[in-house]
């Protein structure tokens, strides 16, 4: 279901009247008669079969394989009770979750579920890259199968590992009722590109609670969704137009041109991502339900470690507390070091995609961050404290740059189709005294749509301004009589400003170039 269409927004409308009015009954009769996640997990079924039913056999058989092995590793099905023969229809904690034997069963059937849940990632997602490399180095004939790929497959299944994992480790209790754990997989506003939320997260953000409806700020929701708007259509979506035309006019580009192409799809990339976000957690804050935040600026980042502690940062969660941690983290030799940080950005290449561009963006940043981090980590290892150690605001600056540069580059590998085509763009974007034969803004196709570009950069500092005040909220608040009311306006202004810049865009796309719409992570 495309998030920019009628059938959205009539099952979104249809989603809220329904959860609060189940609300309102409930207050009514004074009981639970209906739950309002039961509303959720509905919607949430509909919302990820619309578009192929095929996607909810694929994601019910993985949550089957999940949630059995959690309540095997952490409950008995049946009890016997005390002198009758009779069977208690519960599940029973086992009694010594602390046994030797017990703690080998329970991580040998977690470790079955993870690997049957990653077979289907796996085979879905890589057979074919795997055929066809297999076929190209030893010239073999395997056929390629054209497999049904469900959306956002990489992000369920990483959540499903984790909450395995958690429920072996005994973190985490295993859920009992079998549709309250297929909302947490299926929860529609994260089921396509997360957060990668653990299953006891969004219990505590509210996803089973029951919520009334005067109990959330809708401006507020509307306020974040409205921002995601404009950072997807209006900025996203425009630059996508300049960044296609470049990668398909490579040959007569050269220098500047491609340097400004490749910027342009450094901030293309960021606001379409980020702007699902946005957009997702003002849905979800409809319902009264919380989700992780998955960006902190990370373009002002001073350091290749600290850029991907702001970017996608659940996915980076999850890498170093279910991968990285495991396999020894830093605790090891150096060269041990090494190895785990390579595998890890392996992992990562290969999660995003299943192309050499992917698993070679991948490598890079794990070279990134060993550069980085080794000085570090040695001076750990000879017991040097360098905790106290001022950085100089010029190293800074200059920090910021280098790791905006480095990230950047890398991101010409995350965008190209194949490792040939991300070799040309380099190379051509080195040879800076040719000159191009090729204009992207003379381009025909996309001429009419030139106005827009000058409009999202003004967006683009619009969006860092507010980003700003947020952080001298408080400060400014403080200047006026009425806080409330400044606010109330402030939020309703941009609101209206930007959803109807949105919507505009949105139509004058369409109407000039088609403009794409979908989410660039929907691949993943």
């Amino acid at each position: 279901m495309d998030f920019f269409s009628i059938e959205f927004l009539v099952f979104i409308g249809i989603t809220i009247v329904i959860y609060y009015l189940v609300y309102l009954l409930n207050k009514v009769s004074k009981r639970i008669i209906i739950p309002q996640w039961i509303v959720l997990l509905i919607a949430s079924l509909i919302f990820y079969g619309f578009t192929n039913y095929v996607y909810l056999i694929y994601l019910g058989a993985s949550s089957i394989i999940s949630y059995s092995v959690a309540i095997f590793c952490q409950y008995k099905f049946f009890e016997r009770t005390d002198n009758r023969r009779e069977l208690e229809y519960e599940f029973q904690p086992h009694g010594m979750p602390n046994h030797t034997d017990r703690r080998i069963y329970e991580n040998i059937i977690t470790a079955i579920a993870i690997v049957a849940n990653v077979g289907i990632l796996a085979v879905l997602k890589y057979y074919n890259f795997f055929v066809t490399t297999v076929n190209s180095v030893f010239h073999f004939g395997i056929a390629v199968r054209n497999f049904i790929v469900p959306l956002g497959i990489s992000f369920y299944t990483f959540s499903l590992i984790a909450y395995n994992v958690d429920c072996c480790k005994r973190v985490t209790a295993a859920e009992k009722n079998p549709f309250k754990f297929l909302l947490f997989v299926s929860y529609f506003p994260k089921v396509l590109q997360g957060p990668i939320s653990s299953y006891d997260r969004l219990k505590e953000d509210g996803l089973f609670k029951e919520h009334d409806f005067k109990d959330n700020n809708y401006l507020k929701s509307l306020f974040r969704i409205s921002i995601g708007l404009i950072k997807k259509i209006v900025i996203a979506n425009v630059l996508n137009l300049y960044v296609n035309a470049s990668y398909a006019n490579l040959d007569g580009l050269f220098g500047g041109s491609l340097i400004l192409a490749s910027l342009l799809y450094t901030i293309q990339l960021y606001c379409d991502f980020s702007g699902f976000l946005d957009i997702t957690i003002g849905i979800s804050n409809l319902f009264g339900i919380n989700l992780e935040e998955n960006f902190n600026i990370p373009y002002i980042s001073s350091s290749i470690q600290e850029f991907w502690r702001r970017w996608h940062i659940t996915l980076g969660n999850w890498l170093k507390k279910y991968l990285y941690i495991p396999l020894g983290g830093n605790r090891v030799p150096i060269w041990r070091w090494i190895i785990n940080t390579l595998i890890v950005w392996l992992v990562s290449g290969l999660w995003h995609g299943a192309n050499w561009t992917f698993i070679v963006w991948g490598l890079f940043n794990g070279v990134l961050l060993i550069i980085n981090g080794l000085p570090k980590i040695m001076r750990k290892k000879k017991g040097i404290n360098d905790s106290d150690k001022q950085t100089n605001k010029l190293i800074k600056c200059l920090g910021i740059v280098l790791t905006f540069a480095l990230v950047n580059f890398a991101w010409i590998f995350f965008r190209s189709d194949n490792i040939s085509q991300a070799g040309k763009f380099i190379l051509h974007m080195i040879e800076v005294w040719k000159p191009n034969s090729y204009n992207m803004f003379s381009d025909a196709n996309i001429a009419k749509a030139n106005w827009l570009f000058g409009l999202s950069f003004v967006f683009v500092s619009l969006l860092i301004v507010i980003r700003i005040l947020m952080n001298y909220r408080e400060r400014i608040l403080s200047k006026f009589g009425n806080q409330e009311l400044v606010t109330l306006i402030y939020r309703f202004s941009l609101t209206v400003i930007f959803f109807s810049m949105s919507i505009f865009t949105f139509i004058y796309l369409k109407s000039v170039s088609g403009g794409e719409s979908s989410f660039i992570y929907f691949e993943f």
